[in-house]
């Protein structure tokens, strides 16, 4: 099978927003470019400091306390904490703020992930809460965030952002205000419920403060404001708040076939740290993307890196097979068979090195080299910017330039409706002709934003 790369070139480069609907799941092996939605946030063009946008959708009330001091106090007086909460953030925190925005939340929200994880996606907690919102399993799959031995949506920055505010706007709506909302968060809707309706009569309009909340949720929430009055006058609390540029740090590329971390990292340009800090959900050091399409988050400024060195990568991709076990397998056999020790065998795994193996349990072990080249199927995705200010209706019509490699079995009607284009135009590209080859190159224009690919 001849190999299929396909980038979508955009006019001018804008900053990736998701839309309002989830991402979608796709189980087949088309191409997919994610739904993306502009966003015009009127301070990013006036100011060049990320913190100073945040400041300006502050809009939780005004509160001080003993408790909220006394955060306030902790926070500030560890100059080396705020520089490590900044250093990951500046990461994350644009992508959140623009969905903070987008959904018309108070910017403290975007603040969230200090209290909750530190900004550091692999937090784990006792209670087996992850990522950067610390979701457990449970609310985790409730809203829909994937969870298996290859992949933990928990940790995904995109996902899991999504999630979390799309729970917070729920609270919010349950409960009617933003404090009740993250108490919420905090301790569980359910629980918070019972204690308005048992001690309270059920009034909403009741203040947090009035609740009889657990110490732990009653601290969440005013770390939360602690460190909202920090990063408002970084400068009163002695601290000094390093800049973050007000710009998107990553954007987002989709595959759909597997690939080695360390090779993705390798052709992006990037240390491995850096690929796994913008890439946490991934647990094993390979990418399987071949069964639903994987987004990867690459710097802005790699992702052409990226794309022209997989293009002309003519090696395989993977370097590990997925192995299923076989009654007579066990580690040692599989150890001796691979040529790599039980201990790495087992650690590359989350197993213990002296585990039984079971009948169709599936492993990660090398590959024997001889393997021909992964297809893989590639969609650069950056969002076309938008004139700011105008209404929908008087924006210009945007088009899409995709270079689309012809595989065995292709018709220029399959192709024309599997991108929701008309067969002229695939044939025009096609200089007129009918007639298709393997490897031929053809230029598809696509109006933006595109159906995603039918089946073929």
């Amino acid at each position: 099978m001849v190999a299929l790369i396909v980038a979508v070139v955009l006019i001018s480069l804008s900053v990736t927003v998701q839309a309002d609907k989830p991402l979608e799941k796709n189980n087949n092996n088309s191409i997919t470019v994610l739904q993306t939605k502009p966003y015009q946030a009127q301070s990013r063009n006036q100011q060049d400091d990320l913190w100073a946008r945040v400041r300006t959708g502050f809009s939780l009330t005004s509160t001080q306390s003993r408790e909220i001091q006394h955060h306030e106090n902790n926070f500030s007086k560890s100059q080396q904490f705020i520089d490590r909460i900044v250093e990951r953030s500046q990461r994350y925190l644009f992508y959140i703020m623009e969905e903070v925005e987008r959904r018309h939340m108070p910017a403290e929200i975007a603040l969230l992930p200090i209290v909750e994880s530190a900004f550091d996606p692999e937090a784990y907690s006792h209670r087996h809460a992850a990522g950067l919102w610390q979701f457990v399993p449970s609310t985790a799959k409730a809203f829909g965030l994937e969870q298996n031995w290859w992949h933990d949506e928990r940790r995904d920055i995109i996902a899991a952002t999504q999630a979390a505010l799309d729970y917070l706007q729920m609270l919010h709506k349950m409960f009617g205000n933003w404090k009740l909302a993250l108490a919420a968060y905090n301790w569980g809707q359910g629980s918070l419920k019972k204690a308005i309706d048992e001690n309270h009569g059920g009034n909403k309009s009741i203040s947090y403060r009035h609740i009889n909340l657990p110490a732990e949720t009653r601290n969440y929430v005013s770390k939360l404001i602690a460190i909202r009055n920090i990063i408002a006058h970084p400068r009163r609390y002695g601290i000094r708040l390093k800049p973050i540029p007000n710009r998107p740090y990553f954007e987002q590329i989709t595959i759909t076939q597997q690939i080695d971390v360390q090779l993705a990292a390798r052709l992006a340009g990037i240390s491995e740290n850096e690929f796994n800090a913008l890439n946490p959900a991934y647990h094993r050091p390979v990418i399987r993307g071949e069964e639903s399409p994987r987004t990867l988050l690459l710097p802005a400024a790699k992702i052409k890196t990226f794309v022209d060195n997989l293009e002309s990568y003519d090696k395989v991709l993977v370097s590990w097979r997925v192995y299923q076990i076989q009654s007579a397998d066990t580690l040692q056999s599989l150890s001796s068979r691979y040529r790599i020790s039980v201990a790495k065998l087992a650690e590359i795994n989350g197993i213990s090195a002296r585990a039984a193996l079971k009948k169709g349990q599936t492993l990660l072990v090398p590959r024997d080299g001889n393997g021909i080249r992964e297809r893989t199927y590639l969609a650069y995705n950056n969002l076309l910017k938008t004139s700011a200010g105008l209404p929908a209706s008087a924006r210009s019509p945007r088009t899409e330039h995709l270079v689309y490699i012809v595989r065995k079995g292709d018709t220029l009607q399959a192709i024309a409706r599997r991108y929701g284009i008309d067969i002229n135009s695939v044939r025009s590209s096609n200089k007129g002709s009918d007639r298709l080859s393997i490897g031929q190159k053809l230029t598809l224009k696509l109006a933006v934003p595109f159906n995603r690919p039918y089946s073929s």
